[in-house]
Parts: structure tokens; sequence; C-alpha cells
């Protein structure tokens, strides 16, 4: 069996990993990744309005990504240590793009047999305005999918 579980670093994406470790020890998996997704300028943000970036500001902030992706992959490396107690191999995957097209399209095209994912509890009017990464995921997969509370 293959997993694949979303880590974003987040409190309820660390109850998510605990789970997918309960559940690969518990259950005889085999395959786990852990994958974690951003969306283009997720590092930084500008509320300029009429920002025209400059090929140095450009430069750096290629820069500021690179390390934020070698900073993300060494924290997942460490959580993945988590695993090291099971018979699973645990492979780490860091994609741009919209977090839940980003898992959908992994979990399918790897033949995934089940999605584990954190919930950030967001309710009423928080969440229609926002959003819901583990809702689109939800609606956007044929892959079984676990929501960790």
């Amino acid at each position: 069996m293959k997993i694949l579980v979303c880590y974003d670093g987040s409190e309820p994406s660390v109850r998510a990993l605990e789970k997918a470790h309960q559940l690969t020890s518990d259950c005889g998996i085999h395959e786990v990744t852990l994958v974690h997704s951003y969306e283009e300028n997720y590092w930084i943000s500008t509320s300029a309005d009429g920002y025209a970036p400059t090929p140095e500001s450009l430069e750096r902030l290629k820069d500021l990504e690179k390390r934020k992706i070698d900073e993300k992959k060494e924290d997942m490396s460490e959580k993945a240590k988590m695993f090291e107690d099971t018979n699973a191999s645990v492979d780490i995957r860091i994609a741009q793009g919209y977090p839940a097209k980003v898992i959908t399209k992994i979990a399918e095209e790897g033949g995934y047999d089940m999605i584990i994912i954190g919930n950030r509890g967001l309710g009423g009017l928080r969440k229609v305005v926002l959003g819901s990464v583990s809702n689109a995921v939800i609606q956007g997969t044929n892959v079984s999918v676990l929501v960790v509370k």
C-alpha cells in the first residue's frame, strides 16, 4: 500500500504525519511520500500596486525561494525519520502549484492508495472566503482521503 502525506509544517500536518506513522506501523504500508506544495509567490507577498520587479529583486526572490525550499526539504527529512522504525520507504516531494491540484495530480499519477491530510478546522465565513485545501483534495480525486483533525 502507498500513501501520500501532505505536510506544510503546520500543527494539523504534523498530526497527519503522526497518523500516517501509526497506520504504517499497524497496517504494513510499504511506501510513504511526504509532499509539500507551494504557490508562486508563496514565500514573499508584495502589496504595492504597480510594483515592477527589477532584475536584482527577481534574483533576490529566486534566492529566497531556493533557501526556503532547502529549509523545507531539511524539515521534511527530519520528519521522515519518524518512519525509520517501520519497513516503509519514504520519499519527499516539493512542488510548485495550487496545493490541492498538486496533491491530487501526484496521488493519481503515482498510483497512491490513500492521501492523508490535516484539517485546519476553518469554519463558517473563513472557510467560504479562504477555501479549504483538504476539501478541494476530497472533491478533486478518486483516491481515498483521510482527513486528520
